[in-house]
Order: C-alpha cells, then structure tokens, then sequence
C-alpha cells in the first residue's frame, strides 16, 4: 500500500510540474478521480502512445481498457455535449491497458462518478493520518515536526 501511495503522489506532482497548461481547464485547480469502473476508451493523444509493458503503438483513435480505480485527471470539457476530457495519470502495470498520459472523453456523471471515489478515499486517508496522529501523539511530532 505503502508503495502504491508513493506511486501516485510520484505521478501527481510529475503531472502538475510537467503539464501545467493541460491541468488547468476551466478552473485553475488540479482535479483528479478514480476511473469508475473498467471500460474500452478511445485513445485521443496526437500521433497515439506507445505502450511500454505490451511494445507495441496505439495510434490515435484506437481503443484501449482502462482499469476501475486507475487514477485520471480532468484535462476540460470533451469534445461532445455531456463529456470530460481526462488523462491517465497512474502508471500501466498490466498488460492490454491504456499507456500513462493517455487522453480521452468520459461521459460526465461517469466522471462525477469517479471523483466522488476519489474525494471519498482522499477525506477517508486524511482521517486514517489524523487517527495515527492521536495515538503517536508526541512521538508524531518527534518524527515529523510540528506541522498544522
């Protein structure tokens, strides 16, 4: 778990510090979730991406599966009516996904979906820290200094 959290605390800020212009959509915030659910999506990135774990190429327009609770980040309003554009911010484990930075529409209340996971699984973390922080007491601030 420990690992996990690493992973994906190591591809957030390597998002934010590499693609500062995609971030941004119409509110200047970071907005990630969780994909609802497994599906085949439509890869939309330019050129396509190359798929490290399989060595092949996904041209653009193909398709690929993304795994539920992969992590994705809102990018802005798809490109039909009642869809957000996101990308894949998790890095590809497993054979026949997506590859990391893929792009592509979610229907909006799947979209809202997957951000309410995400917003629940981030508040039940914090609570989970702040449990911790009681029972260490001061060993916590011991460790990691005094921080609000």
């Amino acid at each position: 778990m420990h690992k996990v959290v690493l992973g994906v605390l190591g591809a957030l800020a390597f998002t934010a510090w590499a693609f500062p212009a995609n971030a941004q959509a119409t509110d200047p915030v970071l907005e990630l979730a969780n994909m609802p659910n497994t599906m085949t999506v439509t890869l939309l990135n330019e050129g396509g991406k190359y798929v490290v774990v399989d060595l092949k190429h996904i041209p653009e327009g193909s398709t690929c599966r993304m795994d539920k609770d992969a992590t994705i980040m809102r990018v802005g309003p798809g490109a039909s009516p009642e869809t957000t554009r996101v990308r894949y911010v998790s890095a590809q484990v497993s054979t026949g996904g997506c590859p990391f930075l893929t792009m592509f529409d979610l229907p909006n209340a799947d979209y809202a979906a997957g951000r309410a996971a995400f917003l629940k699984m981030e508040d039940d973390a914090s609570k989970k820290v702040g449990d911790i922080k009681r029972e260490l007491g001061e060993k916590w601030t011991e460790i990691f200094g005094k921080k609000d």
